[in-house]
């Protein structure tokens, strides 16, 4: 009887720290550019983000904190991707901003919406890989 071990001959194929390592290092920048495109000095922010988060009409939060989270968030999510720390929870929360963006924001924009919390998942639930510093710090202690 012949037996194949499926997922170990994709993780050969194409292994985790590849895809989280891609996945990592094409969001950041993309994180990264945005939130400069908006920020200001610091913890001002572009007038132009405020007006457009007064549109997007998110209940409970005020439009000038909303574009701050917004602003703010993106460069330190990006700088965490690239450094690989907190991977899983920046996944998280980048899935949770997809959500918002899917729902509230632009929701015609489903397109790059599925497509962004796709990659947002595959981070909550793989983490960043082996080369990032919270897959040395897993490896270290298994």
């Amino acid at each position: 009887m012949e037996t194949t071990d499926r997922p170990a001959q994709m993780a050969r194929f194409l292994p985790d720290w590849l895809v989280g390592g891609v996945i990592r290092l094409a969001l950041a920048p993309m994180l990264w550019m945005w939130g400069r495109a908006h920020a200001g000095t610091w913890p001002d922010v572009m007038p132009d983000i405020i007006h457009a988060a007064s549109v997007w009409n998110l209940p409970f939060i005020a439009p000038a904190h909303l574009a701050q989270i917004a602003v703010w968030g993106s460069q330190i999510a990006a700088a965490l991707l690239v450094l690989g720390v907190l991977t899983r929870l920046v996944g998280f929360i980048l899935l949770m901003a997809a959500w918002i963006y899917g729902v509230w924001v632009a929701p015609e924009a489903w397109p790059l919406t599925v497509m962004f919390a796709a990659s947002s998942f595959y981070l909550f639930a793989r983490g960043g890989g082996g080369f990032s510093i919270d897959g040395a710090v897993v490896a270290t202690t298994r």
